[in-house]
This record gives C-alpha cells, structure tokens and sequence, in this order.
C-alpha cells in the first residue's frame, strides 16, 4: 500500500512583513495558497481557502477527487466573494491554488495561479503545473524562452486567481509510484532559486530536511517574497486498506499566526531585513494636569453625537473618494473591453460602478482608450486568443494606470489583423487565429 510522508515550511521571508501563504499536508491532501491583496487580506483569502479544502483530508475511496477537489475550491471562492462584498476594504483580494487528494493509488490534483508542484522521479525533477501567467502564455507562443521568465518584468501579472469570481482550475489525475518526491511551493521559492538547485536539494534527506534546505535557499537568494514548501514522499507500506493511516495533519504560514523568525542564514539581505525590523521606542508624553472644569449632563452626549457624527461623515468621504479613485477591466453585452470606474458591487440595487472608457484597437494593434470608438473598431474578445479571453474577469481592480498597463498587455497578446482576399473572404479564419479589422 502506497501512502505520504509529507512536511512543510514557511517563511515570510526577508522583505515582506507578513505572510500571506497558508500550507496543509495531512494523509490524503496536500495543498498551498499564496494569498494577495494587500492590508491583511491576502492572509484571509489563503486561510479562507485552505480552511475549506481541510475538509477533504479523508480517504476518497472511488469518489471521484477532481470533482471534490473542484467543487470545494468554488465553495471557498464563494466565501471569498461573500466577505469582499461585506468588507469593500478587501476589493482585490485573492489567492493562488495548488492541491493534491490522495486515494493510495494516484493523486488528483487542482490549480490555479503561479504556485507549482513538482514530481521528482529517478533523480529527475518534473514540474507538473503550468503557470496561469502572462509570462507563461508567451513561453506558450513561443515568444518568450523558458530561461527568461524568471527576468521577465511583468513575471508577476497572474492571469488566474480565486478572487470571489469564476474561475476555471486546472484539474488532472496523477498517478505515482513508490519512491516518488512531490514538492508544491509558492513563487517565493520557484522565483529566486534555480530548477537544478531545487533538484539537486530535492535529491536527499527526509522531507523534514528537503523543506529546511529549500525555504534556507530562498533566503539566501534574498527571501523577495513569503516562500512556503510541502514535501511529500510517497511510500510503500505493509497492510492494504489505505484509510488507516495515522499520520497526523501539519500546517505553516498564516494558518499559524505569527511566527518568531527562525534562524536564518547570514547574508546582506538578512541583515538589512533585521535592522529595518527593529522597533522604535518613542518616548512617553508626559500628562499635564488640568484644573478640573464644571460638566454638564448634556455634554458627554452632545460630544458622542457630534463624534458619531463626524465619524459618518469621513466613512462616506472616504468611500466616495475611494470608488472614485478604483477602475477595473470588464466586457460590454456585446463583448467589448471596457474600463469602469468604481468597484464590482451592487448595494440596495444600485453599481457601484459606471462606464468609464471604452477600448479600441486599430489594424496595427495600438489602443487606444476612447468614450466611443469612432475611428478604429472596438478591442473584443473575439480579438483576443481563446485562451486568454476568459481572464479578463480575473483581473484585479486598481488605478488608472494600473488598468491602462493591464489593457496594453491585453492588446499586445490581440490576434492579428486579418488578410482579405480579391473574391473578398478571408484567408484566415476570425476570432480563431486572427481578427476582423474594419
């Protein structure tokens, strides 16, 4: 009977002063989230997610775990979306996916995002995702070479998240075999350290060593971002009933709180990340007194009222001021991309968004943002390749210039114009491998 020997580690490490990954290895589930957003959320999105995925660690027998793996992750999607729209603070917030659900035989796994997993077999190092990136969608085009990525400046645009709206994951089964190494880590790991480092660290020692090792060398490469690993060796045992096992569940990130900072390696970046860490001790104002003053029965609650007052007040400016000052990217009824101001909300029936820009794209691929297109026909998404159309619902809000650079990237993977001929039809086919220019 096959079954995991499986560890985690985390770190929030060197530069960022919180840890937005959760990890959970248990008998029969493996799983990482890498949580964004900012201000706390992206902690809240990861746990959120791994909360409800926890509940898969039990033996599946013939249930299909794709379909438990898939439906499970929605319903944490939902939550998502759910606590976004009770908290307008968490607009933005979302998380990546890797997981794994184990029945004794072979793994089922679901992705989303640009964590990874690898599959370390005969000494060889596999990685068994593909990353929902912009980087990667050009390695796919061949317009990017895999050695780049790592150097690309937009490596870190992510395509696909759980950010509280559909998403379509990656599900496939995996089968093992005794004496195989798997690893899920967050790009805290796969960004600074090499593909044969990672190998080569994968290679010996216990899962519990294979994890030190590996979050160590993320460190020592400048710890840019959290870096979490799972390790889970899958090995053979005596007995043959895969639901007794009694191994029992571990957790790391924001699953666990904050944590003391570990021993970590002594390098430049650590030391710098230790002196910028250190509090600062702020002298104590000292109280003058007052000569006490006559009170009225009125006026503590004249001075809540006005508080209260003031309070509601600054809420509302700030709220305006806020929705105001967000944009993101969405479609038209007729498919076109537009820019909305505001946020993805309704409240008592009312968008808390309105139309802001509408996108055109003219026979060469420029764009141009516009109340209406007049001159060059509408940017659609019959102009964009089949496999980038459904992230355009995935994308986060921001400013306007963060909107702007999102369309430009957009329009840069647009399909090209297509070519008419004399009988006047097309030499290509529109909306599959080009686009009809006007």
């Amino acid at each position: 009977m096959l079954k995991l020997d499986y560890a985690v580690a985390s770190d929030r490490g060197l530069v960022r002063s919180n840890n937005e990954d959760s990890a959970y290895a248990g008998p029969y589930l493996l799983a990482l989230a890498d949580g964004m957003g900012g201000h706390a959320a992206g902690e809240i999105a990861s746990q959120l997610m791994i909360n409800h995925l926890r509940a898969l660690d039990t033996y599946p027998g013939d249930n299909d775990m794709l379909a438990l793996l898939g439906m499970v992750a929605d319903e944490a999607n939902a939550a998502l979306a759910e606590g976004i729209r009770e908290d307008a603070t968490r607009d933005g917030m979302g998380t990546t996916l890797t997981a794994f659900m184990f029945n004794g035989r072979e793994l089922g796994m679901c992705h989303v995002g640009d964590s990874r997993a690898y599959l370390l077999r005969d000494d060889k190092l596999t990685q068994l995702t593909v990353d929902d990136t912009f980087v990667q969608s050009l390695v796919a085009e061949g317009k990017l070479d895999p050695e780049d990525v790592s150097t690309h400046p937009q490596r870190s645009l992510i395509l696909k998240a759980y950010t509280g709206h559909p998403v379509q994951p990656t599900l496939q089964n995996i089968p093992v075999l005794a004496g195989d190494r798997l690893l899920l880590c967050s790009d805290g790991l796969s960004d600074p350290v090499t593909h044969s480092t990672i190998e080569e660290t994968l290679r010996t020692g216990t899962p519990q060593d294979a994890t030190r090792r590996l979050v160590e060398l993320a460190l020592r490469s400048g710890g840019p971002d959290n870096v979490t690993v799972v390790i889970a060796d899958i090995v053979e045992v005596d007995g043959d009933d895969p639901s007794v096992v009694g191994t029992a569940p571990v957790t790391a990130g924001a699953l666990n709180g904050e944590q003391p900072d570990d021993a970590r390696p002594d390098t430049a970046a650590s030391r710098a990340a230790a002196i910028s860490r250190q509090p600062k001790s702020i002298e104590p104002v000292p109280e003058i007194a007052q000569p006490p003053e006559k009170t009225s029965r009125k006026l503590p609650v004249l001075v809540v009222a006005l508080v209260v007052l003031i309070g509601l007040v600054a809420a509302g400016w700030w709220g305006y001021t806020r929705i105001q000052a967000t944009y993101f990217i969405t479609t038209s009824a007729d498919d076109t991309i537009t820019v909305e101001q505001g946020v993805d909300y309704r409240i008592f029936g009312f968008d808390l968004h309105e139309p802001y820009k509408v996108a055109c794209i003219d026979r060469n691929g420029q764009l141009t943002l516009v109340d209406n297109c007049t001159t060059d026909p509408p940017f659609t998404l019959d102009d964009l390749p089949e496999n980038l159309r459904g992230s355009i619902q995935d994308l986060p809000s921001g400013s306007y210039d963060d909107v702007q650079a999102q369309m430009q990237r957009l329009a840069q993977q647009a399909l090209p114009a297509c070519v008419s001929t004399q009988e006047g039809g097309f030499r290509d086919r529109p909306g599959v491998n080009c686009r009809e220019v006007s």
